[in-house]
């Protein structure tokens, strides 16, 4: 078995420690296993952090997007409700992962993208609407935010015959 000694020099005094190599490798494997298993621990907890927080962002999208649905909907039942010439305002937030928004015949429905798929979220309304949503989907994706969407009635004629209609401004 080898020895080791180191000299320290404390105050004009001579100390000598003698260290066995055997214990201090056993010291530093010891050291290392710890840290190897606080590392595993570690990413381990990173791993299903950053899991958890990817999909409750996606949860909060599609969240946003069927409360703005349900804003669209009730905005357009009431001016149906209401008749010609009723109008109004609603203040709709868009969230980012929003690919397409439209609003044909009596659906308004926004397709959503989560992860590497597609949702559809839509609502049937009373009575037939048109939507015009250019400002928010200028290209193919859509841009989050707040919007003002007027929501009004056209007269009982042709072409339209008392459609609803929803325009983001």
């Amino acid at each position: 078995m080898m020895k080791l000694s180191f000299h320290i020099l404390r105050k004009c005094s001579k100390v000598k420690i003698v260290v066995s190599i055997d214990e201090y490798g056993q010291a530093s494997l010891e050291y290392m296993i710890m840290l190897a298993l606080s590392l595993g621990i570690f990413s381990a907890i990173l791993y299903v952090s950053g899991s958890l927080l990817t999909s409750s962002t996606l949860q909060i999208g599609v969240d946003s997007a069927a409360r703005a649905v349900t804003e669209l909907k009730e905005a357009a039942d009431f001016i149906y409700v209401h008749g010609h010439p009723s109008k109004t305002q609603i203040n709709v937030y868009i969230p980012s992962n929003i690919e397409n928004i439209s609003a044909v015949n009596r659906t308004i429905m926004i397709r959503l993208s989560v992860g590497d798929n597609y949702t559809d979220i839509y609502s049937i309304t009373k009575g037939n609407i048109t939507g015009d949503f250019s400002n928010i989907c200028p290209s193919a994706r859509c841009h989050e935010g707040y919007y003002i969407i007027n929501v009004e009635s056209t007269p009982y004629e042709a072409p339209t015959w008392g459609n609803i209609t929803l325009r983001a401004i």
